[in-house]
């Protein structure tokens, strides 16, 4: 492997645009963002399989660090793999990782949890002895995680866990909100996008603050952009000489800003180039085109 160079992870003004090697040879650990980056719904994004097969080759540190709760990691490794990409499970560290122990911080163990979700999704709280249960207005839950949007009749339950939280606070109950996926949208290949996680919890906080006012329970976001995401996936990589390279400022770029690492914006994803220019100091580090080539020449 090339002698890893540091550099200051404070974005410059104009990004710099790099091919991917010569990004990968600036800093010590690479952190993927999943869809945008390396995948989108369609399948594997061009150049992605290369990609982390060069670094498995340079035996240089990278983690996928994805805000997409609804996979295990073995089963997200599974896809990868599918997909032809070499990611094996402790290479993954999802957003829904984090539910377990923010709900055990909580004491949330043998307490009722609702859980918005797949079934991988509910085994994040149930590995740390919670109950998942339907929302009900009969029994309220202790506690209300939205982890991903795959779940039957969105609208439908997210009336139901409305009026639930508002049966509680008239009882006096405080109901712990964990939010894993913020996340608004995401690529589903082929120019088109769809709603995620993020954009359903949104609802659901300005429904409560119009309803309770400064009273309102909010959700505490687990995944990106979220320190906590970061920093577990710092402490997994052992370097702080770490590059995130993501397709979102509000989530990837904000997120690695806020802990002090670079960020890259590949182009294959959500953000545009013209959105990258105007973000300014907001903005990533670097700008890919995409895992094989820069979009212009470095200058």
């Amino acid at each position: 492997m090339n002698a890893h160079l540091m550099h200051h992870a404070q974005p410059l003004v104009r990004p710099l645009a790099l091919s991917y090697d010569a990004l990968i040879d600036r800093h010590h650990a690479i952190l993927f963002d999943a869809y945008g980056v390396l995948v989108d719904a369609a399948g594997a994004l061009p150049g992605a399989a290369e990609a982390v097969a060069t670094l498995l080759r340079r035996e240089q540190p990278f983690l996928v660090v994805t805000n997409d709760a609804s996979r295990s990691p073995e089963r997200a490794s599974r896809r990868f793999r599918r997909l032809g990409i070499p990611v094996a499970p402790e290479h993954v560290l999802s957003s829904g990782m984090l539910i377990a122990p923010a709900l055990q911080e909580r004491n949330m163990a043998g307490r009722r949890v609702v859980v918005l979700g797949t079934g991988d999704s509910a085994d994040y709280a149930r590995a740390i002895g919670a109950v998942v249960v339907e929302p009900s207005l009969d029994e309220p839950a202790d506690a209300v995680v939205i982890a991903d949007e795959g779940f039957l009749d969105p609208l439908g339950t997210l009336d139901l866990v409305l009026s639930m939280l508002l049966a509680a606070h008239a009882a006096g109950r405080e109901t712990p909100l964990l939010l894993a996926n913020p996340d608004l949208v995401y690529p589903a290949g082929n120019g088109t996008f769809g709603f995620t996680a993020g954009s359903l919890a949104r609802m659901l906080d300005q429904a409560l603050a119009l309803l309770l006012g400064a009273e309102a329970p909010t959700f505490e976001v687990l995944g990106k952009p979220a320190a906590r995401h970061f920093e577990a996936a710092l402490q997994r990589v052992g370097t702080r000489d770490a590059v995130m390279l993501g397709d979102m400022l509000h989530t990837d770029v904000a997120g690695a800003q806020a802990v002090g690492i670079a960020s890259a914006i590949v182009l294959t994803g959500v953000t545009t180039e013209a959105q990258v220019r105007d973000a300014g100091r907001h903005g990533p580090t670097y700008v890919l085109a995409g895992l094989q080539q820069s979009i212009e020449k470095e200058s």
